[in-house]
């Protein structure tokens, strides 16, 4: 049995995936708990991430990696800003490889940017759904992605990129 398979007939109680508002089209493919200081859950869908009482498309995920016991996750906005968070969980299950692939399976291509003015920034193409790609700037850190000058810079180094891929 492959280990996508495994991954995907993980059974979660329905007061479980009720509670984190599981939306009832959504597959899921892996959960996990954290036993301590309560009980939660963390569940993986073909659409999202339920953690912490959110819920988060695999859109908005840049990285995600496993160092028992914490699942370690790089976020991003619409506007460029980046979060990072670590999730403890007690028992993974197969979570840590559902995480991975479907991160992995979103991401159609990405490139990092140096920008004129120091620092750079992470471009990437995204599924949006079966048909659609969206397209992200994520700024490192110290760059401020409010700022309109680092906007046009990661803009047009995008732009240079999309037009050299043919996209």
């Amino acid at each position: 049995m492959s280990v996508l398979r495994r991954v995907r007939s993980a059974r979660i109680p329905a007061e479980v995936r009720e509670a984190a508002g599981v939306g009832a089209g959504e597959r899921v493919i892996a959960w996990g708990t954290n036993e301590l200081p309560d009980t939660t859950h963390v569940i993986a869908t073909g659409e999202a991430l339920y953690l912490q009482g959110s819920r988060i498309p695999w859109r908005r995920v840049i990285r995600a990696s496993w160092s028992e016991p914490f699942l370690e996750l790089e976020l991003h906005d619409e506007r460029g800003h980046g979060q990072r968070l670590r999730v403890p969980i007690s028992t993974p299950r197969q979570l840590p490889a559902a995480v991975h692939a479907q991160v992995t399976a979103n991401v159609i291509v990405s490139e990092r940017f140096d920008l004129p003015r120091g620092g750079t920034c992470l471009a990437a193409a995204r599924r949006e759904g079966r048909d659609e790609i969206s397209w992200t700037v994520v700024f490192d850190a110290g760059v401020d992605p409010d700022d309109p000058q680092n906007r046009a810079d990661a803009d047009r180094a995008l732009g240079e990129w999309r037009t050299a891929l043919g996209i």
